[in-house]
């Protein structure tokens, strides 16, 4: 039986899904409920330990799309299993197993209370919170969605030494290669372009065979071949 907390998830999820047009679906809160995201936040850390903190940002991602969009339990180790799995699907170097052992034992919960204990450290209390120190340990906190600029400003208050000048955008066929999958939101935010344009503007970089469309819960999902 199903909680009453638990079934009043999926509509949420589905209305946040439907504002910010990243698809959530949130049925498997009825029909298989995640018991807990300490198994998938102790693998994080596990790989961001064995491997490096841009592989633990890339299991992140594969884990939001596994509960949000593809339905899967999350608190399942079968589910976490198949999800390093995939993330690292022909790379010999990184022995799976060994991260999945890790994030099981001490090691994996003592790496996990780290951060925890730095959270509270620096009195984080909202999501997202940004924490930036410059070299003489002075910083700022940054919380909630902003915008580019306020990063900007942000860093040039830390070093008034330094004109802050954001890299020039990637071409699209070597960001998708690099995210592996996006929606179209994230396509019109990151390039600064409408929905109506987004195919368009992805045939002017990017062959047809190189890379899949489908739709999802209405959206467009694009993922590199």
């Amino acid at each position: 039986m199903v909680s009453t907390s638990l079934q009043m998830l999926p509509p949420h999820w589905q209305e946040v899904g439907n504002y910010s047009r990243m698809p959530i679906d949130g049925t498997i809160m009825e029909i298989d409920p995640v018991q807990s995201s300490f198994p998938a936040s102790r693998l994080y850390k596990a790989i961001q330990h064995v491997d490096s903190p841009a592989a633990a940002i890339k299991f992140t991602r594969l884990v939001r799309e596994a509960v949000f969009v593809f339905n899967k339990n999350i608190s399942d180790k079968a589910v976490l299993k198949h999800i390093v799995e995939d993330l690292y699907k022909g790379d010999n170097t990184i022995d799976v197993d060994s991260i999945l052992n890790i994030a099981d034992s001490d090691i994996g919960q003592n790496l996990l209370a780290e951060d925890f204990n730095l959270v509270s450290q620096l009195g984080v209390r909202g999501f997202p919170t940004i924490v930036i120190v410059n070299n003489d340990n002075q910083g700022t906190k940054i919380v909630g969605a902003r915008s580019l600029e306020t990063y900007i400003d942000a860093l040039e208050k830390l070093d008034t030494s330094t004109t802050i000048e954001p890299n020039p955008l990637p071409k699209f066929s070597l960001y998708l290669n690099e995210q592996s999958s996006l929606f179209s939101k994230e396509i019109e935010v990151m390039y600064d372009i409408e929905e109506k344009n987004v195919p368009n503007f992805i045939e002017k970089d990017l062959d047809k065979s190189k890379y899949t469309i489908s739709n999802i819960l209405g959206e467009n999902y694009y993922e590199a071949k």
